[in-house]
């Protein structure tokens, strides 16, 4: 899919973009190669991908970054990889192996239901190891740095779309590779892990590929390699804040400000304007330039962030 472009400085890139993280690598990890490529003061990414885990990974550089927090969450598209007849601690197959029970002699039907029954749930206990935090501690820290396992609540998710692209035994554990699409905050680990637990067989995640996240596909998507290559030559084409297509920008109502307006919003003061109540918007200068984020309230457009010139 094709975002909406816009002209960057090559001495202060910014926008959106989409890398291929590699397996192997974190996200951050990853954000700081992309920096140094870039020599971009400001980088971050939009959706964790783990350590294993490859694929689309949104990042915002430079001025884009203050717009992170404004954009809604994003339901991710997969393709992965269920491993039943294994538990791990970090329900992948990276982690220490709990317990091996192998998963020979399931039935098709069984396992079938078994599936539907964890995609048609509407709350996901995050797995322990995970980005998720409580009290402050993130749940992979508290595992690694103090040896013990945060229990999360649950959270609310969705499966939206689910099919199974092939099916095979492997020795004694039975691989599934799927594809599956999600609403935020849903881990596809903890799917794994559940559907081993119906079973009794145990599961965790094998191979994982995320091929779509806020409006980009792996098609969009740059490695590192290619970055580096399009930044030496000049080319910063790839940049974009998708302001005409869904995924980024596009997702949010826009105004656009007159030159008094904009001097008054420029200063940090409400403006009178056709917003509704509760509504961020992203507003533009009076030159179609974007200038900063506003909430409506009470008829007017009120500064949440502005951007500098």
């Amino acid at each position: 899919m094709r975002l909406g472009v816009r002209l960057v400085s090559t001495s202060h890139p910014e926008g959106f973009f989409a890398l291929f993280k590699p397996s192997g690598l974190s996200s951050a990890g990853a954000l700081r190669v992309v920096k140094g490529i870039l020599s971009a003061d400001k980088a971050g990414f939009l959706g964790t991908l783990d350590v294993p885990a490859m694929g689309v990974l949104p990042v915002a550089v430079g001025s884009a970054t203050k717009l992170i927090s404004f954009l809604p969450p994003s339901e991710k598209e997969y393709v992965g990889e269920l491993v039943l007849g294994i538990t791990t601690i970090t329900d992948d197959m990276e982690g220490e192996v709990i317990e091996c029970r192998g998963a020979t002699g399931l039935e098709d039907v069984v396992v079938k239901k078994a599936i539907e029954s964890v995609t048609a749930q509407t709350e996901q206990v995050p797995p322990h190891v995970s980005a998720k935090h409580q009290d402050g501690v993130r749940g992979y820290k508290a595992m690694r740095g103090q040896g013990r396992l945060i229990d999360f609540a649950p959270v609310p998710v969705t499966v939206r779309q689910f099919s199974v692209l092939q099916e095979r035994q492997d020795a004694d554990l039975r691989r599934i590779i799927f594809r599956m699409t999600v609403t935020p905050g849903f881990y596809v680990r903890g799917f794994c892990r559940d559907v081993g637990a119906i079973l009794g067989c145990g599961g965790c995640m094998g191979r994982l590929l995320r091929t779509g996240a806020h409006g980009f596909g792996v098609s969009d998507t740059l490695s590192l390699a290619t970055l580096r290559r399009r930044v030496q030559a000049g080319d910063l084409s790839f940049l974009t804040w998708g302001e005409t297509d869904a995924g980024l920008l596009a997702t949010l109502p826009q105004i656009s400000l007159d030159d008094v307006q904009w001097n008054a919003f420029g200063h940090g003061l409400a403006v009178d304007c056709d917003v509704r109540e509760g509504t961020t918007v992203m507003v533009k200068r009076p030159d179609g330039r974007l200038g900063g984020v506003a909430a409506g309230r009470a008829g007017k457009a009120w500064p949440l962030k502005v951007f500098s010139e």
